[in-house]
């Protein structure tokens, strides 16, 4: 379970497009010798431009390629895949999942559909615990994850906006803004897409791009703590990228899923810690780190 608040390793992938069924009705049959019917409904084809599937998975299919010709070497590869919590659920929070789905089987504890917008009492907690009354319980949206949230937002603003993303930085921004039809083709010298503004993180900027120096993006997309990198942005570069922001009429969308692990004091754990925020920024924020909620 994850929520979104308000109104939210680098790997070079081998070059060839996702295969899609034809247009046309196709009959073909598997090894069993059944009879299989191919749909003729047109796919997307933005879902083409896609380079190698997703990152992930790829990652995974390399390292242990890897290791079937080189085992000696387990104990000492460091993976840069897809991360994962490696403690159980903190036994209160297991008690209430336990005791709520049992109340489900009882007449006087079914509850049929929930709110919309996530039952109150949790919006309530998560306004006031988790964002210390910075934000209003009817400005909480309770949804299935933080990641499917990125998509929902894309779908909200279609497939005319241009969108920026922290360079390097966790797919799901990029791979979401070329399913929505808002990029060209990927750029086989740069291995990036057309049509997103790469907002550079690196060492020699320390980790924060130089904002004033790129093209203006309808939506920016911005993770602090940022996924690869670990870089937590400071109060002083977060006014920056909201000040740019309102100066652009851009959106902001936050993505504060790493906001746990970090323990520097002054760093802003989210981005309406920043005066003027509420006018520009969408968060999305997560329990898989909070309570190790990655297995529910």
């Amino acid at each position: 379970m994850k929520l979104t608040v308000a109104l939210a390793s680098i790997l070079s992938l081998a070059s060839s497009s996702l295969a899609f069924v034809p247009t046309t009705s196709i009959n073909q049959r598997n090894n069993a010798g059944v009879s299989l019917n191919m749909s003729g409904v047109e796919r997307n084809p933005n879902f083409g431009k896609l380079v190698g599937g997703y990152l992930f998975p790829e990652i995974a299919r390399r390292r242990n390629a890897y290791l079937e010709e080189n085992p000696d070497m387990a104990d000492r590869i460091i993976s840069l895949g897809i991360g994962d919590t490696t403690q159980p659920i903190p036994e209160h929070i297991l008690g209430g999942l336990i005791t709520g789905a049992s109340k489900l089987g009882t007449k006087e504890g079914y509850s049929g559909y929930g709110a919309e917008q996530g039952m109150g009492d949790l919006r309530a907690k998560i306004a006031s615990v988790l964002y210390n009354d910075l934000i209003d319980p009817s400005e909480v949206f309770v949804s299935d994850g933080a990641k499917c949230d990125i998509m929902r937002i894309q779908q909200m603003f279609g497939s005319r906006v241009t969108s920026a993303v922290q360079d390097p930085s966790y797919p799901v921004y990029v791979d979401t803004s070329v399913m929505m039809g808002q990029t060209g083709l990927i750029n086989e010298e740069t291995r990036q897409f057309d049509g997103i503004v790469y907002m550079p993180c690196t060492a020699e900027n320390n980790f924060f791009p130089d904002l004033a120096s790129l093209p203006r993006a309808d939506v920016v997309y911005f993770c602090s703590p940022n996924n690869p990198t670990g870089a937590a942005a400071t109060k002083e570069q977060l006014t920056e990228l909201v000040n740019i922001c309102k100066e652009r009429g851009s959106i902001l969308v936050f993505d504060a899923a790493y906001a746990p692990f970090i323990r520097s004091p002054g760093i802003p754990k989210s981005i309406y810690e920043i005066e003027g925020a509420k006018d520009v920024a969408i968060e999305c924020n997560s329990f898989s780190k909070y309570a190790g909620f990655t297995g529910v």
